[in-house]
Formats: structure tokens, sequence, C-alpha cells
């Protein structure tokens, strides 16, 4: 992966939810398997081995590793009904 970028609304709710869970960073992971796999976004207090840590607008992003070697960039994203959404290219 080559970016990473985080928008402005985006920065402020993951800066009120780290602070809500007391930790100090989110982690960008996979859950699931085969066809059902899934992106998800958590509070963590410390990366796992092999993850590929990034800092932008003062927050701390551990992203999985596989995810990491197979995407050029990662948008991460406010929408207003949605939430947050995550974006690879």
């Amino acid at each position: 992966m080559n970016k990473l970028f985080i928008d402005d609304r985006a920065i402020v709710l993951i800066k009120d939810e780290l602070a809500k869970e007391s930790a100090s960073a989110i982690r960008i992971f996979t859950v699931g398997g085969g066809c059902c796999s899934r992106f998800q976004i958590a509070p963590v207090n410390k990366s796992l081995a092999g993850d590929v840590t990034y800092k932008m607008g003062g927050i701390t992003v551990h992203i999985e590793k596989e995810i990491a070697e197979n995407t050029g960039l990662i948008w991460i994203k406010f929408h207003e009904q949605k939430g947050l959404l995550i974006e690879f290219e």
C-alpha cells in the first residue's frame, strides 16, 4: 500500500471513539473467510505481528499485512447515513 487518506470528518469521529474506548489506535482487518470476507475497523492499543502502521491526522492506523500488500490506496471517509466507510484502490 502506498497511501492512506482519512477525511477530516472521519478523523474527528475516530478521535472521539478512541477517547471513549481508551484506545490508542485503530486497526483495519478482514473477518470471515471465503466469499463472506469483510473489512472491519476496531479500536486497539497495539498492532498485531505483520501489521503495517501509519500515522495521519493525529491517528495511528494499523493495517493487516495482507490488506496493505494488496492495495495501493485506502480512503477512510465519513458518510452521514452510513458512518465510516473504507474504500480501496
